[in-house]
């Protein structure tokens, strides 16, 4: 009879622990769900934010673009107005 006391104290012991193991992890398969949800969340925050800077700096660039053009007119029209002289004389 005491062989099927300690037979039953083991098998209890035995369920506690699956029980703690499935306990632990349906917890940590909810948590690592949370925790994807949130890191979603986050790339999309940061790809937007990636698009926002990929736009300024397009913008940034389109405006040197225009500088660079402006200046390589005012360099062309101070060429002219330098050889003109030169030509007429």
């Amino acid at each position: 009879m005491k062989l099927s006391q300690e037979l039953i104290a083991i098998l209890a012991v035995g369920v506690t622990l699956v029980g703690l193991q499935v306990t632990l992890f349906v917890s940590m398969r909810s948590e690592m769900g949370r925790m994807e949800t949130r890191l979603r969340g986050e790339i999309g925050v940061v790809r937007g934010e990636m698009n926002v800077l990929r736009e300024d700096i397009r913008h940034d660039i389109d405006a040197l673009r225009i500088d660079i053009q402006d200046i390589r007119e005012d360099v062309r029209q101070l060429r002219d107005k330098l050889l003109v002289p030169a030509a007429g004389a």
